[in-house]
């Protein structure tokens, strides 16, 4: 078997994908700075449009189980391709949609759509990159990505500016470019590199089903300590990035565009911080202390970002860049993970973990709001300061969560598949 060199050809597939991973984190995320107006445009109160914004991450845990097993049998060309249509069309229909119910469903469609991009973009990588490079490629992934979310903050404010707040335009011109990229990867992605002269073909004479391989991965402890981890210390970054964050600044003083530029540094964090960690994490061939790293620093951060009063804005710059790092150890969880299981379980295992991911952004959130709702009354939609300080006072316990569950019940992997074989070879006794 020849070994895994990188292409050109890896590259610009591997970038392919990587936008649209760009692509569905602005659909994720771009409702944050548009809160106001749109529970104003929808009549909704902050449960509502908590709920509503969940529907995209309800959808996209929901299938993120199910995307792993297809990837696996399919492969990620052709789920690709219709994954970013289905995208695309659910921001189109939100974008003309009036009433709670049907923007609800169009942000299940999105969040459905959407479902694809991550889990076939890491087994693109995997396919295509030697596995020494993993963990970088996932990193630099994240990175691509995490700037659909930026662009959705400071620059969508300008954007909508431009647009005398015209959002229902921008957001078809939107769909439009979701067309036009699904178009570019059907016609450019393929699924593994071609194979070489002289390469031997590994066949599987013991095929498990579906479900015997599903047991599998359930049946692995590792695999729910791993889980639990990547959601608890992702679920602050929706948190602020696509429910909160702008409207909390502005609760704080500053003006929409401020508030959505310092919301985007959430994104710019995770871009610096998941590559980095990734680095980092293959270098020392360790995984834990990246980890445990990750959720120490934001329960730091949280803390100061809720509680600290009369912050400047460059201070809520940092604390809002320094939430985003940390939630980027879901980077590392994601080799972490495949560590743990059969190489043939990958695209599954990655599914499973990007499940919990977005689940608990689905689950939490909502609960917050409330408590935010609460605290304001039932039939307003200004809230102050104190307002959300009785919601995200849960940010640091959280942090704190993920801390404890890595450092008791995570196995260290030390970058090498936990159930690979090692061969010893005896020493010659002199």
């Amino acid at each position: 078997m020849t070994k895994k060199t990188i292409t050109l050809a890896a590259l610009f597939i591997w970038f392919l994908a990587s936008l649209f991973y760009l692509y569905e984190f602005f659909l994720r995320v771009f409702i944050s700075t548009i809160s106001d107006q749109v529970m104003q445009d929808f009549h909704l109160t902050a449960q509502k449009f908590a709920i509503m914004g969940a529907g995209y991450y309800l959808a996209y845990s929901l299938m993120q189980i199910p995307v792993g097993i297809l990837v696996d049998r399919f492969g990620a060309r052709l789920l690709l391709t219709i994954a970013v249509v289905l995208a695309a069309i659910g921001g189109g229909w939100f974008a003309c949609a009036h009433s709670f119910e049907i923007g609800f469903i169009s942000r299940c469609f999105m969040g459905f759509g959407s479902s694809f991009a991550y889990v076939c973009l890491l087994m693109l990588a995997l396919n295509w990159f030697p596995k020494s490079h993993f963990g970088l490629m996932v990193g630099l992934a994240n990175l691509l990505g995490a700037l659909g979310p930026f662009l959705a903050g400071g620059p969508l404010s300008l954007l909508l500016n431009l647009f005398d707040n015209n959002w229902r335009l921008i957001l078809l011109m939107i769909a439009a470019l979701g067309l036009v990229l699904s178009l570019t990867i059907g016609c450019f992605v393929r699924n593994t590199p071609q194979r070489k002269k002289g390469d031997i073909i590994f066949l599987d004479p013991y095929k498990e089903s579906l479900w015997k391989r599903m047991g599998s991965l359930i049946k692995n402890p590792q695999a729910w300590v791993t889980v639990f981890y990547a959601g608890v210390v992702y679920v602050c970054l929706p948190l602020l990035g696509a429910y909160w964050g702008t409207s909390f600044l502005q609760a704080r003083g500053l003006n929409r565009d401020v508030a959505a530029s310092i919301s985007s540094m959430l994104w710019v964090g995770y871009a610096v911080g998941a590559p980095l960690t990734g680095k980092i994490s293959d270098s020392i061939k360790k995984r834990k202390p990246l980890m445990l790293t990750c959720a120490l620093l934001g329960a730091i951060s949280s803390t100061f970002i809720v509680y600290y009063p009369a912050t400047p804005p460059v201070l809520f710059g940092i604390f809002f860049f320094f939430i985003g790092f940390a939630s980027s150890g879901v980077s590392v969880s994601v080799a972490f993970m495949s560590e743990h299981v059969e190489s043939k379980l990958h695209a599954t295992a990655i599914g499973f973990n990007n499940s919990m991911i977005t689940f608990l952004p689905a689950i939490i959130p909502p609960v917050i709001s409330f408590l935010i709702q609460q605290a304001a009354g039932t039939n307003t939609t200004h809230f102050t300061v104190a307002n959300f300080q009785k919601g995200l006072f849960l940010m640091p316990l959280i942090y704190g969560i993920a801390f404890l569950i890595c450092l008791f019940l995570m196995r260290e992997t030390y970058c090498r598949s936990q159930l690979e074989i090692v061969r010893v070879l005896p020493r010659n006794d002199l």
